[in-house]
């Protein structure tokens, strides 16, 4: 079973697959996040940041909590 259909049980709707510089910004603003955040944990912000941006990533429409659709990155 795919991704895509597990998701659209769920109500989850993938629209396009986000671009490469779009998933580095992400992926940079959260590991900076992560790294400023939890510093007791000693996490490499590169590492993170490398993980985070091998990630595939969707802009994506699902449902509220009264049902209605959402657009999310």
């Amino acid at each position: 079973m795919s991704v895509e259909s597990d998701l659209k049980k769920d109500g989850i709707e993938v629209i396009e697959a986000l671009n490469t510089l779009k998933v580095n910004s992400i992926a940079r603003n959260i590991s900076m996040k992560i790294c400023d955040t939890f510093p007791e944990y000693g996490l490499n912000q590169n590492e993170l940041f490398i993980k985070l941006s091998r990630l595939n990533m969707y802009k994506a429409k699902m449902p509220d909590r009264n049902g209605r659709s959402k657009l999310l990155l």
